[in-house]
């Protein structure tokens, strides 16, 4: 099922690079609300109390990502793959994602050191590298930039439904169009949320786009001083849902609120645990 009228701007575009017959299809501009009135009270406290305090979760975050994943590692495990120990009953394949989500918090932290960011292919593709290093996929390159395969992802939705990504050979217009749309956003963390939502709806590689996204989203709102935003492992089923939804409707309006009701900057700690 597409969204996309005959009228459309983009329908040329998409008659010249069809997507794949799928339940339901990507649309180039996906709809969203900017939901920045709802963080207005919302201030920065600092990038160094920012970075402190992600550092401080830094293994909590990681084994979040791991288990959003299915990767069903125990905190106490993801301490010690990370430390370099094999932990049995895991995939070597498990334990470098591991390893790999390490090296993006790592990478994300010096960046965000370095000054502000704003959602950004650059960024987005610096992270990648590191989260699809051991992915199985033909290329981790941004889809546009790569001519391994043209055809967008498939994602299984349930019900025995998918959604098809766009061709690859649409994926930089889709993107500077939202791009454009974003940088309108007047709060840091509702724009960098929108990126999340949008990264993960336009599928822009061929694996890891959730996890890229929420590290694209954490560098940027760290780097305006604002705390990083975790996804809890305990919330994995309600997470999973809103992306089904968002990829059904079109609509990522819900994604975000999503994220930005996981904003947290109280400093009490938070069991997250499944």
């Amino acid at each position: 099922m597409s969204l996309i009228g005959a009228d459309d701007p983009w329908a040329e575009r998409l008659r010249q690079y069809p997507t794949v017959p799928a339940d339901y299809q990507a649309v180039p501009e996906p709809a969203w609300e900017d939901l920045s009135d709802s963080m207005r009270a919302v201030l920065p406290k600092g990038v160094d109390r920012a970075l402190a305090r992600f550092r401080d979760r830094q293994t909590d975050a990681i084994f979040n990502d791991a288990w959003l994943e299915g990767i069903s590692y125990t905190e106490p495990e993801i301490v010690e793959v990370i430390g370099g120990t094999h932990v049995p009953g895991h995939t070597e394949g498990e334990e470098y994602q591991v390893r790999d989500l390490l090296k993006a918090v790592t990478f994300l932290v010096n960046r965000v050191r370095e000054g502000k960011l704003e959602p950004t292919q650059s960024l987005s593709d610096d992270l990648h590298m590191f989260i699809a290093s051991h992915l199985d996929v033909r290329s981790v390159a941004f889809r546009g930039d790569q001519k391994e395969r043209y055809d967008g992802p498939s994602v299984k939705l349930g019900r025995g439904e998918r959604f098809r990504a766009l061709d690859a050979r649409l994926t930089h217009d889709a993107l500077q169009a939202g791009l454009a749309r974003i940088q309108t956003i007047e709060h840091p963390v509702v724009r960098a949320a929108t990126w999340a939502a949008f990264a993960a709806y336009q599928q822009f590689y061929f694996d890891g786009n959730k996890r890229t996204g929420r590290y694209t989203m954490n560098a940027v709102i760290m780097s305006h001083g604002y705390d990083a935003i975790l996804v809890p492992a305990s919330m994995k089923a309600s997470y999973e849902d809103m992306i089904v939804d968002a990829l059904r409707t079109g609509d990522l309006t819900a994604h975000v609120r999503f994220l930005l009701d996981l904003y947290d900057d109280s400093g009490k700690e938070k069991s997250t645990r499944p």
